[in-house]
């Protein structure tokens, strides 16, 4: 390992970032991305349990739970979103999509994913999934070892 093949890496990593860039213009309501994937999330939670609470969202996106309801709550008043209380405790808060949610999942995530898999038809699944793990791997040895600036002094 060098450190031009690491600039190379983390130039490619800036790249990938730009990508989301790249998604077609979302409706007015929409324009925050952070806000899509609070729908995927939901959506594929939906898909994986009865009830999705604010801290289902906040784990899967590691974002905390005050920022999640802040999202929730941009997309309740969108009409997008539903927050629901519960009976048995009325301290927790559960959300579903609402049809123009389900809509929007539809357009901006199902069918966009679809669209992209006709694009990168010619990708090697392995390559992908080689750089999947490679992006995660990364991540995950840099935000465990966070460099003082001073120790380089």
């Amino acid at each position: 390992m060098n450190s031009e093949l690491i600039k190379n890496f983390l130039d490619a990593c800036f790249t990938a970032k730009k990508m989301g860039s790249l998604m077609p213009p979302l409706p007015k309501d929409l324009r925050k991305p952070r806000l899509i994937n609070i729908i995927d999330t939901v959506h594929t939670l939906s898909k994986q349990k009865k009830y999705i609470k604010i801290s289902d969202i906040s784990k899967s996106l590691k974002i905390t739970a005050p920022s999640v309801t802040k999202l929730i709550n941009e997309l309740e008043q969108k009409n997008i979103l539903q927050k629901h209380q519960q009976t048995d405790d009325k301290r927790v808060i559960t959300v579903t999509l609402t049809t123009l949610g389900e809509k929007y999942y539809d357009i901006y995530i199902n069918k966009y994913h679809q669209w992209l898999c006709t694009l990168f038809n010619d990708f090697v699944d392995e390559d992908i999934l080689t750089t999947i793990r490679t992006i995660n791997k990364a991540y995950k040895v840099m935000q465990n070892n966070r460099l003082n600036i001073n120790d380089l002094l």
